[in-house]
């Protein structure tokens, strides 16, 4: 077997470890990590915060003591149902020249990366300047408690950690043209649900008092209203350098800040989801329940929000905005958070131009930019301790097969993996060998 296909076996056969979370069940996929390393001559250390959720941490010792580099990667994925994909989820089929799968993106192919680049640095004898740190966590598509919070405060060194690599980024090609993204921040989380309440009653006696008039008035109200255009430098960094010089909808500009003066270019930047949601606070509706039967009127209506705030916005005046634009007759549930603001990373560093270098020595003179994460990750705990922190996979993805990551069909082109597994051994040992 050469070390391609290894390394594909081996994400196949985490993919079929089912880790859906809720509830998690990560235990296993944490004892199939643990084997791998430990057939290497490699200790390990698990961590059960509780029942069938588990944490694994492997390390290799440096010449320096303290301010470990941790290669972090979270175990557990998001619920896919069966019936709306091609292959089962949980299969790791190879099909089409892919790797199918929950968890192929988000994130169980950058753990299998981290984790032979991890035990490669022991195979060739490599002694890290510090510390490098396996770490995969459970949990992280709920929050992160019975993960990296826990981890961080079970083992005090994490919390001195020199720098964090982790998800966030990737290779992006999308119409021929090829650019790296390093996450380097992340929007703020701000998760709310709206309930309303009504007169009940059959359905061939309506009122004008109903729960699911006032609801949908306010869900109306929410996703009419036109956030505002707010450009962070790391957003006016990362959109300057793939978009100027190559137009969008036709149109070439100088600058971002004087391109968005420009109907067309804002109109342009505002119908790409992505770019939309790194210029604007995005506030989305994912749940709605309400009514049992057909022929009853329920007497409560209740609407989920999955809202992302750009990095400079202020939560208390977002939810007041949010008040105001529901009414008064309309409750309003926090649902999640967080507890601190993401604090974002600095770019102007050694690992960034390390990271780059390795980059640009696989794939050429390519854009590798610094870049905003739309949603979140447990980089934020390591960043709000003012830990440099970056996400990114060093896989080519196409705009497609991002898109399916939390979706269906969720995908990993095997050659691209297999070239991304050698690239992460570029940065691991770049980074064991980095002084600062």
């Amino acid at each position: 077997m050469t070390e391609r296909e290894y390394a594909v076996k081996l994400l196949t056969d985490f993919i079929r470890i089912n880790t859906t979370n809720p509830p998690g069940n990560e235990e296993d996929a944490v004892a199939f990590l643990e084997d791998i390393l430990r057939r290497e001559g490699m200790e390990t250390q698990v961590y059960l915060p509780v029942k069938k959720r588990a944490n694994l941490i492997s390390r290799i010792k440096g010449r320096e003591k303290g301010r470990p580099i941790i290669l972090l990667g979270h175990i557990d994925v998001v619920p896919a149902n069966p019936d709306e994909w091609e292959v089962h989820p949980f299969s790791g089929e190879l099909k089409d020249g892919f790797i199918y799968g929950r968890g192929t993106i988000d994130m169980k192919s950058q753990i299998i990366c981290h984790l032979l680049a991890f035990i490669g640095l022991k195979k060739k004898g490599i002694i890290p300047e510090r510390d490098i740190v396996f770490l995969a966590t459970c949990d992280e598509e709920v929050g992160g408690q019975y993960g990296v919070e826990f981890m961080l405060n079970e083992v005090k060194d994490l919390k001195d950690a020199s720098f964090v690599l982790s998800e966030g980024g990737c290779i992006i090609e999308e119409d021929g043209f090829i650019h790296a993204q390093i996450a380097v921040a992340e929007k703020k989380l701000s998760q709310f649900m709206i309930k309303a309440r009504g007169t009940g009653g059959h359905g061939s006696m309506p009122t004008k008092d109903t729960a699911n008039e006032k609801i949908i008035r306010a869900c109306h109200s929410i996703l009419s209203y036109e956030w505002p255009v707010r450009v962070t430098g790391v957003v006016n960094t990362y959109l300057t350098g793939i978009l100027k010089g190559k137009g969008l909808g036709g149109f070439k500009f100088p600058s971002l800040k004087e391109a968005l003066k420009d109907k067309r270019f804002k109109k342009a930047i505002e119908d790409n989801p992505f770019y939309n949601a790194l210029i604007k606070n995005t506030v989305t509706l994912t749940i709605l329940k309400s009514g049992e039967k057909i022929n009853v009127i329920p007497s409560e209506s209740e609407a989920y929000f999955d809202a992302r705030l750009l990095p400079q916005e202020d939560r208390e005046a977002f939810m007041k905005k949010i008040e105001r634009l529901c009414g008064r007759d309309i409750e309003i549930v926090r649902i999640s958070s967080g507890t601190s603001d993401p604090i974002p990373s600095p770019y102007n560093t050694g690992y960034f131009k390390g990271i780059k270098k390795v980059i640009e020595g696989s794939m050429g003179e390519i854009p590798v930019l610094p870049s905003l994460l739309t949603g979140a990750s447990d980089l934020r705990y390591f960043r709000n301790l003012g830990i440099p922190s970056y996400g990114f996979f060093p896989v080519v993805l196409s705009k497609d097969d991002v898109v399916r990551m939390h979706g269906r069909n969720e995908r990993i082109p095997i050659e691209g993996f297999c070239d991304a597994v050698e690239r992460t051994h570029e940065i691991v040992e770049f980074l064991a060998a980095y002084k600062d």
